[in-house]
């Protein structure tokens, strides 16, 4: 946090850091890992089976898979170091372990925000968040964001506060928002209501009365 506590300006206060699913990370690992344990499974058979020479081609083997070993590592860093802060005034997206790459696009400038999920998405929690700005410069799209909920709803509400620090109501609205109308349209592709049904909740929803 140190890094991206630097980067802010006066009176700007983080409100959400966000990182990219461990999904993603444990994708990026399992090759790695197959070849780790196969090269290691290599050495055992060969210190067991192989006489001449057995105990040094082992040690050889074992060696040569602390090179993928490494990769992982690093990866993992470069994960762990691959940050979305949302502020009071901007996003920012800071990646990058000793040489630091950031983007960042002013709130003032966030037109929409745009959530995906897929089904296996959904299960585990994690999302893409598409930011429309007037700009094709700075964050646009973030994949495979952890909670992506949490994360909207910080921007959208930090959004709001920077036009409208007194739309305490409207922020707390917001917050609901998003999860009612994913689970409301859940019911509707699952044929549990009606497409009429659907219609009449949403617009409840968006008018901010209880449902009946």
């Amino acid at each position: 946090m140190a890094y991206i506590d630097d980067l802010l300006g006066n009176n700007e206060t983080i409100e959400l850091v966000a990182h990219r699913h461990v999904v993603f990370l444990l994708l990026r690992l399992l090759p790695i890992a197959l070849v780790c344990v196969v090269a290691w499974v290599a050495a055992i058979i060969v210190q067991m089976y192989v006489d001449q020479l057995s105990p040094w081609l082992a040690l050889a083997i074992v060696a040569a898979s602390l090179v993928p070993l490494a990769i992982a590592v690093y990866r993992f860093f470069v994960w762990h170091k691959e940050q979305y802060v949302v502020t009071n005034y901007r996003i920012l997206q800071a990646e990058g372990i000793l040489n630091k790459r950031t983007f960042d696009s002013a709130l003032e400038k966030v037109n929409d925000v745009l959530m995906r999920q897929s089904l296996v998405g959904r299960i585990f929690d994690y999302g893409d968040i598409e930011i429309i700005t007037g700009s094709e410069i700075g964050v646009n799209k973030l994949t495979g964001i952890a909670d992506p909920f949490a994360f909207k709803r910080a921007l959208l509400n930090a959004k709001l506060q920077f036009h409208d620090p007194d739309d305490a109501p409207r922020r707390t609205f917001i917050d609901d928002q998003s999860h009612l109308l994913t689970a409301l349209t859940d019911l509707r592709n699952s044929g549990i209501i009606s497409d009429d049904e659907f219609d009449e909740r949403r617009s409840q929803i968006m008018s901010g009365q209880p449902r009946g």
